[in-house]
């Protein structure tokens, strides 16, 4: 799709809107705080390993971790399981298994995940506590009407961060990729719905069409018109250093929103639960290879079916889940595909390795693409229950569109870990803060959210969600 330039009108909002609190009782949208400025925090600057974001949230926690690191195999598997008795919350429970150390238990997903640099981009990703402590629930956010999809969307996160005064008056760049992606429509849906409230702010909305010296080009156009600020969305990291650094260079305040670039010198980095939707699929395909064997053994054949190499959503949702699975010796990696972020490269990339390899236990896909992809191609192949023993082949999925948790609910896909691309209105709310003098911290991060299951099992003591509980979440048209 050719790019597409926006400037806000002037009516405050785009499509019919509803708030709803926690309760679900209608309430109108309201800030953080009072003030139009977030409260003061810590310096910028400020850097802090995993380890010891982990251990400040939870000495408790980082107690645990260092006792299950030394285990492997079924040992490692019953301490998961003594977890339920430990009186964690689910937010702790999801931060054990996000802070578990790879080990060199299983010495083949090891040496990849040293292969692959998996750690650097865990080191690199932002984590721990959210801005000013804010808690999430189910049940909050504000309804829309997707103002370029028309898609019936529920944003989660419009209490997370204050809205900015009403009259403030700026003009706007937001670069993506692309029009043509479900998850990345929605993005720009929730972006435009937070820049229309604004009647002062001009915006222009630039489609890179997933081609990195396209968008490169777009960026430069924006510095050359001497925007205010700039809000990225970069599909990989080595892909927009050199064009981000130039926003950076300008003095132009840059956001970026979900991935990150590779300049890691942006003002502010809007990042999401990566690490959670990798460890939490970890999590789950433990749980689920015990629960098949009756407690006896943990062991299946897997192949990944992965976004473009080097995307953070790739490298850091993989590296978490191959730590957690690092400790089973029996998992074994068939094989890895990459794809553009395109359901049909991921189709083919899955009729590939159906063809190649005759003992697929499960396959992973680090987007709901791909493991919808991965449902259609065994489909076809005839292959759902090729499993020894006539077992139906177990499919793991991030990213929640409403067709994949219609799928899980269905059970054709066992597990989804909900990402959600209804986050850029947080990212333009912190545009518009910083560039009215906000002093906000480097790193905004959202809240990590329980996995949904077909049934709401409880997993290592996790509560995980039923799908009819997260479907006001997802994005997508209705299925």
């Amino acid at each position: 799709m050719a790019a597409v330039l926006g400037i806000a009108p002037l009516a405050a909002g785009c499509g019919d809107s509803k708030s709803t609190s926690a309760s679900g009782t209608d309430s109108s949208s309201k800030p953080v705080s009072s003030s139009s400025k977030p409260a003061e925090t810590e310096p910028k600057d400020e850097t802090k390993s995993e380890s010891s974001k982990a251990t400040e949230e939870s000495g408790a926690v980082a107690d645990l971790v260092a006792e299950a690191s030394g285990l492997s195999g079924m040992e490692a598997y019953e301490y998961f399981e003594s977890l339920a008795d430990k009186g964690l919350s689910n937010d702790e429970i999801i931060q054990f298994f996000i802070d578990l150390p790879i080990s060199e238990a299983n010495a083949e997903i090891y040496q990849l995940y040293q292969d692959e640099g998996f750690e650097m981009y865990g080191e690199a990703y932002p984590v721990g506590a959210t801005y000013d402590n804010f808690e999430w629930s189910n049940g909050m956010g504000t309804e829309i009407t997707g103002p370029y999809s028309g898609n019936s969307l529920k944003l989660p996160f419009t209490d997370y961060i204050a809205e900015a005064d009403k009259d403030v008056s700026f003009n706007i760049g937001v670069v993506f990729h692309g029009f043509s992606h479900p998850w990345l429509v929605n993005w720009v849906d929730s972006a435009r719905w937070e820049l229309d409230k604004y009647p002062n702010v001009k915006y222009t909305v630039l489609d890179g069409e997933f081609d990195d010296n396209k968008m490169a080009e777009q960026i430069d156009s924006l510095i050359a018109q001497g925007v205010d600020g700039i809000i990225v969305w970069p599909q990989t990291e080595a892909g927009t250093t050199a064009a981000v650094k130039r926003i950076v260079d300008a003095g132009i305040p840059v956001v970026t929103v979900d991935r990150l670039s590779g300049c890691k010198d942006v003002d502010v980095k809007v990042a999401g639960n990566f690490p959670a939707n990798g460890a939490q699929n970890g999590m789950y395909l433990v749980w689920k290879l015990a629960q098949e064997s009756g407690g006896k053994e943990i062991a299946g054949n897997m192949v990944m079916l992965r976004k473009p190499l080097g995307s953070t959503a790739d490298a850091v949702r993989t590296g978490y889940m191959l730590k957690v699975l690092s400790y089973f010796p029996d998992i074994h990696i068939l094989q890895s595909y990459f794809d553009s972020d395109s359901r049909e490269e991921a189709y083919v990339n899955a009729e590939t390795a159906l063809n190649a390899f005759d003992n697929i236990d499960i396959f992973y896909g680090t987007g709901d693409h791909e493991a919808l992809a991965a449902l259609e191609a065994v489909n076809a192949a005839g292959r759902m229950d090729s499993r020894e023993g006539g077992k139906k082949i177990i499919f793991l999925s991030i990213d929640d569109s409403k067709e994949a948790i219609t799928c899980v609910k269905n059970g054709d896909i066992e597990v989804n870990t909900p990402y959600t691309p209804l986050i850029a209105d947080v990212g333009v709310r912190v545009m518009l803060q910083l560039l009215s003098g906000a002093d906000l911290p480097s790193n905004i991060i959202t809240p990590n959210i329980p996995m949904v299951t077909t049934e709401g099992e409880v997993i290592f003591g996790l509560q995980t969600q039923k799908p009819d509980e997260w479907y006001q979440y997802t994005f997508g048209p209705d299925v």
